[in-house]
């Protein structure tokens, strides 16, 4: 039932989300122009959520660089320019996940005809995304965090841990 109650307030704080008022700032303090013009081509609640992983990052002490932009752009991959991951898309994930991952799996193959093309970015984000970082000039560590930030198991790294953390206590 505690799932049930933190899914559901997930859901309703995606339908009002709230970039923080120092969007920028966080932004130019650790991403190139490129960078942050990416980040800001996501939806509002992906950036929200964004901006509280950076900031749970921050305040456990963390300075490392590629961590940091990690933080800021590890669910990059969400949108494409032909559509976002919406609200239905991240419910179905998380139902199917649970109740049919083989359904999943089927179903969120690339490419994507349109009408699952937003569950296949949400299945496959980590990979899109660390590849659309790469192209944006982030490091090779920054992008082989994104890519792994939903890895299960975690492999033993100290700051993937933390991205995982701080990606989940973000939501």
């Amino acid at each position: 039932m505690a799932v049930f109650a933190y899914r559901l307030r997930q859901g309703v704080s995606a339908l009002r989300p709230r970039v923080p008022d120092n969007r920028d700032a966080i932004l130019a303090s650790v991403l190139t122009p490129r960078q942050a013009m990416a980040f800001r081509a996501l939806p509002d609640h992906d950036q929200a959520h964004l901006c509280r992983t950076f900031d749970i990052l921050r305040s456990h002490g963390v300075e490392d660089p590629h961590l940091l932009v990690a933080g800021l752009l590890h669910d990059l991959g969400k949108a494409d320019g032909a559509s976002p991951v919406r609200l239905p898309h991240r419910i179905v994930r998380v139902l199917l996940r649970r109740l049919a991952p083989r359904l999943l799996t089927r179903l969120a193959r690339m490419p994507a005809p349109p009408w699952r093309h937003g569950l296949a970015l949400a299945v496959h984000h980590p990979r899109l995304g660390a590849e659309q970082a790469s192209s944006l000039g982030c490091s090779p560590r920054t992008s082989w965090l994104i890519a792994h930030h939903e890895a299960a198991p975690a492999p033993e790294d100290p700051d993937l841990r933390r991205l995982m953390a701080a990606d989940h206590a973000a939501r």
